[in-house]
């Protein structure tokens, strides 16, 4: 029994090896109509390989292209060629584009044709009946590259890379070449300015005289102004030098003067001033007979009528005022020297020089009312100052040739206006002077 089962499948293979059952007739239809037969895709695999094929034959010609040389086996020069540029190339066994002219063999001259080769020499001498046209520009071209002979004043072509047996010397009469036309606008270099300001003026005491400090204690600057044409050249592009002619007014008010009208006719004495004060710039000496001054306490003012003597009050004199104005006028001849710090539409400047003051107005007068009263001149001003100035200019360009300037400004008058008085009383202003300038 045990060996029955264990040789069982050999019990079933001897036992239906010669048994044979046919499916029914449907069967196999329905199978191959089940199954999906799919052909593999050989057309795109042979599209495929046929572009890559071309590429790669394209990229093969490219590169060979480049590789391929077009050395010119003898170097020549072609002009009136119908290009834009002139070039130089070689045009093989065609004549067509050499100039026309006699050929005369010549055998001992300069800046003759000669074309040679290993075995022969030939030398010809090429005239031509017309000029060249001019030569703008020449491209490179490989191999070749161009000189002038000074001795001879002709072109040389020569091959790169060959020996001096295998040269070419051509000679064009009256070659010119046309220069680059540059365009450049003249610089403009002067220009006027009209300039004005109003200046704040006062001085400075380097002394310890007690008189002249008391005497500034009762002074006090009034508004003066400045204003005047000035030139201007530029020696380089940062520096510049000014000039010009300005004119300048000065004044101070003196308090504790005390003025009155109607006094000429209690005048006793025809002969000098009448009344003196001093100041810082000098001594106001009366010249209207008509104006009484006082001075009440103070001694500022320096008379014979003194109050003991004479009281204007008890004459009925007319009141005029309790202040003494000075006014100076002076014509002003600065030299400048400026640098140019900011070159923009904004420019900063540097300006600093000197000044020459020439006194040409000399007064002091008492006011009512805006009513002017005269009174007399300073005497002992020096008739010629002179000042040093600093300042910082600034300009704004309205065109290439108009301006706004502004230009704060310090002047300090390096000698005193008095030869007498106040010989440690040195003035000095401050103003800021805007005007026009037009460059030409």
């Amino acid at each position: 029994m045990n060996e029955k089962e264990a040789n069982i499948d050999l019990l079933f293979r001897n036992g239906l090896k010669d048994f044979e059952v046919l499916p029914p007739p449907g069967v196999c239809e329905n199978i191959l109509s089940a199954v999906k037969i799919k052909s593999r895709p050989y057309i795109f695999l042979k599209i495929a390989a046929a572009i890559t094929v071309l590429v790669t034959l394209s990229f093969l010609t490219y590169r060979w292209s480049r590789e391929v040389s077009f050395e010119p086996s003898a170097p020549v020069i072609a002009l009136n060629v119908p290009v834009s540029l002139p070039v130089l190339y070689n045009p093989i066994d065609n004549p067509h584009y050499l100039l026309k002219g006699k050929f005369n063999p010549v055998n001992n001259s300069s800046g003759i044709l000669t074309v040679t080769d290993n075995q022969a020499s030939i030398r010809e001498e090429m005239e031509t009946t017309d000029s060249p046209g001019q030569i703008l520009n020449i491209q490179e071209t490989k191999g070749l590259y161009l000189t002038k002979n000074e001795i001879t004043n002709s072109l040389i072509l020569l091959p790169l890379n060959t020996f001096a047996v295998n040269s070419a010397n051509v000679k064009y009469p009256d070659l010119q070449y046309l220069p680059e036309t540059i365009i450049t606008r003249p610089e403009k270099r002067w220009s006027i300015a009209a300039m004005a300001s109003p200046t704040y003026y006062s001085t400075i005491n380097s002394g310890s005289d007690q008189l002249t400090s008391q005497l500034m204690s009762t002074e006090e600057p009034l508004f003066s102004y400045s204003g005047g044409v000035a030139f201007s050249y530029k020696i380089s592009k940062r520096f510049s030098i000014q000039s010009g002619l300005y004119y300048s007014s000065l004044g101070q008010k003196v308090d504790g003067i005390y003025s009155f009208s109607g006094f000429q006719k209690y005048i006793s004495s025809k002969g000098g001033p009448n009344f003196e004060v001093p100041t810082t710039s000098g001594t106001v000496y009366t010249s209207n007979p008509d104006v009484f001054l006082a001075a009440y306490g103070n001694g500022k003012v320096l008379t014979a009528y003194t109050n003991d003597v004479f009281d204007p009050q008890k004459a009925s004199l007319q009141y005029i005022s309790n202040s003494l104005t000075q006014n100076l006028s002076y014509l002003e001849l600065p030299v400048i020297l400026r640098y140019k710090i900011i070159d923009k539409t904004i420019g900063i400047n540097l300006i600093g020089g000197l000044s020459y003051n020439l006194l040409v107005n000399n007064s002091a007068y008492a006011m009512k009312d805006g009513t002017k009263y005269p009174v007399g001149d300073t005497k002992g001003l020096n008739p010629l100052a002179l000042s040093s100035s600093l300042g910082m200019g600034m300009e704004y360009n309205l065109s290439g040739k108009l301006s706004l300037n502004l230009e704060p400004t310090f002047r300090y008058y390096l000698n005193p206006f008095s030869v007498t008085t106040g010989s440690f009383i040195h003035p000095y202003s401050f103003g800021i002077f805007s005007g026009v300038s037009y460059k030409f």
